[in-house]
C-alpha cells in the first residue's frame, strides 16, 4: 500500500486526490441546498487558492451532471444528510467516478483509506469509545484509525491524526499484545496509558502510565518508553525519550494546554478544531502563548490573542483567518 500513487485525473491532467476529495466535499455542500453564505464565501476562497483547486471544481462539477439528473430532493438527502461514514464513502465514490481512478487504485491511497475508516472524526470532533477487549479509545479532533482484532491480535492502525488509549488487562490464551501501527512503526502497549499522534514524516508518543516500545518500520529499532516520557519516530530511526508535560492530553478535557507555545504551533494545533485556513504572518510567529484554551468556541480564542498579545485577528471569512503582529 505504501508508496501507491495519489493521483487522479482532472481535465486529461494528473490532479491531487486530497484536492479531488475536497472538491467532492464542496460538490456535497453546494447541492445540499442548505450552504450558507459563510459557506459560500469559504468555497470561492478555496476555488482561488489553486489553479488545481478551480480545476478539479470544474471537473467534478461537469461530470456531476449525472447527480443532477435524479430527482433533487433525493440527491440533496443523499449527499448531504448521511452519516459521517456513509457520506464519506460515497464523495469517495463520487472522486473515484468524476476523476477517473481505478477502485483499486482509489482504495489504496492514504486520503482514500482516511474516508473508509473503521472509526473517525471530522474538525473539531472528539470521541471515546470502550473496545472490545475493555481497552477505552480516545480520539482526538480530524483523526481516522482501522480496527484488527483477532483471535491472535489487538491492532489499531492510525491512518491520521491521534489517539490515546487506556489498554485492559488481556487474560485470554494465547497472549494478544496491544499495538498502534503507524506510517512509521508500531506502539507495543505494556499495560499503559498512552498517546500516538501520527504527522508528516515522524510519530509522536506520549506516555502517561506503563511502558510502551516502539519499533522503527524499516530498520528494526526499539526502544522501551516510560510513564512521563515523550519521543518521536521516523520509519528508521526512535528519537531518545525526553520528559513530558501532562498538558498534552487537555484535548481529551476539551482543553487546548499552551506553556510558552510558539504562536505558530498554538494556531496550527488550533486549527484541528476549525474549519478553514488559519495562520498567521512571520513576524508573528515566534510569539509565546500560555494558558488554558477551551477547544468548544476557537472564534474566542482567537478573539482573545489581542488580551495577551501584540497582534490583530483578521478574518476574512469565517473559515479564512489570518493571525498579524501588530504595529
Amino acid at each position: 500500500m505504501r508508496g501507491a500513487p495519489q493521483q487522479v485525473y482532472a481535465g486529461g491532467q494528473p490532479i491531487d486526490l486530497k484536492i479531488a476529495m475536497q472538491a467532492a466535499e464542496w460538490l456535497t455542500t453546494m447541492m445540499s441546498g442548505q450552504a450558507t453564505q459563510a459557506e459560500q464565501q469559504a468555497w470561492s476562497s478555496w476555488r482561488a487558492q489553486h489553479p488545481d483547486h478551480e480545476r478539479a471544481w470544474t471537473h467534478i462539477e461537469k461530470v456531476s451532471g449525472g447527480f443532477r439528473d435524479l430527482d433533487a430532493q433525493a440527491s440533496r438527502q443523499a449527499l448531504a444528510k448521511r452519516p459521517g461514514a456513509r457520506r464519506q464513502g460515497l464523495k469517495l465514490a463520487m472522486v473515484l467516478a468524476a476523476f477517473g481512478a481505478s477502485g483499486a487504485l482509489g482504495l489504496r491511497t492514504q486520503p482514500a483509506r482516511t474516508a473508509l475508516a473503521d472509526l473517525s472524526t471530522g474538525v473539531g470532533q472528539r470521541r471515546e469509545l470502550l473496545l472490545a477487549d475493555g481497552s477505552r479509545l480516545h480520539l482526538n479532533a480530524d483523526s481516522a484509525v482501522n480496527l484488527h482484532y483477532s483471535a491472535s491480535e489487538r491492532r489499531l492502525e492510525l491512518l491520521k491524526g491521534e489517539v490515546f488509549i487506556a489498554t485492559a488487562k488481556e487474560h485470554g490464551r494465547p497472549y494478544r499484545p496491544l499495538l498502534v501501527e503507524t506510517a512509521h512503526g508500531q506502539a507495543q502497549a505494556l499495560g499503559t496509558r498512552y498517546s500516538v499522534r501520527q504527522e508528516t514524516g515522524h510519530t509522536m508518543v506520549a506516555v502517561e502510565q506503563g511502558t510502551v516500545r516502539l519499533t522503527a518500520r524499516d530498520s528494526g529499532i526499539s526502544h522501551l518508553i516510560q510513564a512521563g516520557q515523550g519521543t518521536s519516530m521516523t520509519a528508521r530511526r526512535v528519537d531518545a525519550a525526553q520528559a513530558i508535560s501532562g498538558d498534552i492530553w487537555g484535548w481529551r478535557q476539551g482543553l487546548l494546554l499552551a506553556d510558552g507555545m510558539p504562536l505558530s504551533d498554538f494556531l496550527r494545533q488550533l486549527g484541528r478544531y476549525r474549519h478553514g485556513l488559519l495562520g498567521c504572518d512571520d513576524a508573528a510567529a515566534n510569539l509565546r502563548i500560555s494558558g488554558a484554551f477551551p477547544l468548544a468556541d476557537t472564534d474566542a480564542v482567537l478573539l482573545s490573542l489581542t488580551n495577551s498579545l501584540p497582534v490583530s485577528i483578521h478574518f476574512r471569512t469565517r473559515y479564512w483567518v489570518q493571525v498579524r503582529r501588530s504595529a
